[in-house]
């Protein structure tokens, strides 16, 4: 396979013979499969050859491979075939791209798999019950985990012998350190781990009350949206026939016109398009899934990108990336930068950066065009009306018809 990209015998002799040799022939198929020009390619086969004699100078296997190692021995790399730089994109994601492939054939552990070793059985168990019966994501599960092992490593292994006043130390001097979005999840994710323990009879009851209440009152902001006019502009930024700009418009009728979440959009599967009926099937927050009616033009904006999607890649994901590997989007996080990129080039200054202050302007465009808050809710698929009945203090020329006068003081 490397015949694909080098045609010198003694090139190809050199990186046969080399301790990543026997894996290399197999990591250019893999480049080659998911999109990568020859180009490029070449670069990250280069990388990967280079590792393996910087790996086996260590006197270390390929399944031992450090890159944080490899990087540092970049800074003052003096090897000889180290051909268009030594310290570059190309050579650190080269390196990467090159353990991933052989984490995926076998030979090294993935870091995710390392980190399973040292994790406490209690957050092991913890983070099985979080997908059983909370129906929790993976992004939520790591984070609760995380916050886990933290409190687990600060107070010992034995959850029945903490004291509240160690939980509630631990909490605070957390939070010194934490901006306020940070400190809310802290304290739900200490509660959620402290109640599981208590119900497994693993610490003393009602202990997850001593977590302090962060002081926000719930709801109390005016929600941040985008005006019409800038919706208008971030479509616009869109058009074009690129596969960018066709996938970047499709990402953004459904965030507008449907308020999905960013997790919703990355998460969607190309059987969750219903065609016939007009539907979208959607599975959110605790895997509550609903169907919700696909917009026509989001509908013919899914069309088009569908026409011209990478078909390297097989995966069922309806929007993938558009530089090689040609991958799904790992979480609502790459949505997010698709919106920033585009806020970016419309010139839209919007109160928030990324996709969620989307959702709050389909909601507020909603109310404004006279939709019940009930139809509101089950679009944005709140389980309660108090998170739907937020948006109704965007219309504050409404508000001041009900509100009371002020009583003069004579």
């Amino acid at each position: 396979m490397l015949e694909t990209y080098f045609s010198a015998s003694k090139m190809l002799a050199h990186l046969r013979s080399g301790p990543s040799g026997p894996y290399l022939d197999g990591f250019a198929g893999a480049l080659e499969r998911q999109g990568y020009s020859a180009d490029t390619a070449v670069r990250y086969l280069r990388a990967a050859a280079h590792l393996g004699h910087v790996v086996a100078r260590q006197a270390a296997m390929p399944s031992d491979i450090d890159l944080a190692a490899f990087s540092e021995h970049l800074r003052a790399c003096r090897c000889p075939r180290a051909v268009g730089g030594r310290r570059n994109h190309h050579t650190i994601f080269g390196a990467r791209l090159f353990r991933q492939h052989l984490v995926e054939i076998g030979v090294c552990q993935s870091a995710a798999a390392a980190m399973q070793h040292e994790e406490p059985s209690l957050v092991t168990r913890f983070k099985v019950w979080l997908r059983k019966h909370r129906g929790a994501s993976d992004s939520t599960i790591k984070l609760y985990a995380r916050d886990a092992a933290h409190l687990m490593a600060a107070l010992g292994d034995d959850p029945e012998r903490w004291e509240p006043v160690a939980v509630r130390s631990f909490f605070l001097e957390r939070a010194d350190h934490c901006g306020n979005g940070t400190v809310e999840k802290l304290t739900t994710s200490l509660r959620a781990f402290l109640r599981y323990l208590a119900v497994e009879g693993r610490c003393r009851a009602a202990l997850a009350d001593v977590v302090p209440a962060y002081a926000h009152w719930r709801l109390a902001d005016l929600p941040r949206y985008l005006t019409a006019e800038q919706v208008s502009r971030l479509i616009a930024a869109c058009d074009g026939e690129g596969v960018e700009r066709l996938r970047d418009r499709a990402i953004l009728l459904l965030l507008v016109r449907l308020g999905l979440r960013a997790g919703d959009v990355a998460q969607l599967r190309l059987d969750d398009i219903e065609w016939e009926t007009g539907s979208l099937r959607v599975s959110g927050k605790s895997r509550y899934e609903v169907r919700l009616p696909l917009p026509q033009d989001a509908g013919d904006a899914i069309a088009a990108y569908l026409l011209c999607r990478p078909s390297t890649c097989l995966s069922d994901h309806l929007f993938l990336r558009n530089i090689a590997a040609f991958r799904p989007f790992r979480n609502g996080d790459g949505i997010s930068s698709v919106v920033k990129r585009l806020m970016q080039r419309a010139g839209v200054v919007g109160p928030v950066k990324g996709a969620h202050v989307l959702r709050h302007t389909a909601a507020t465009e909603m109310l404004r065009h006279g939709v019940p808050l009930e139809k509101i809710g089950l679009v944005l698929r709140h389980r309660g009306v108090d998170t739907t009945a937020h948006y109704a203090k965007v219309d504050v020329a409404l508000l001041k018809q009900v509100a009371l006068p002020w009583p003069e003081v004579f």
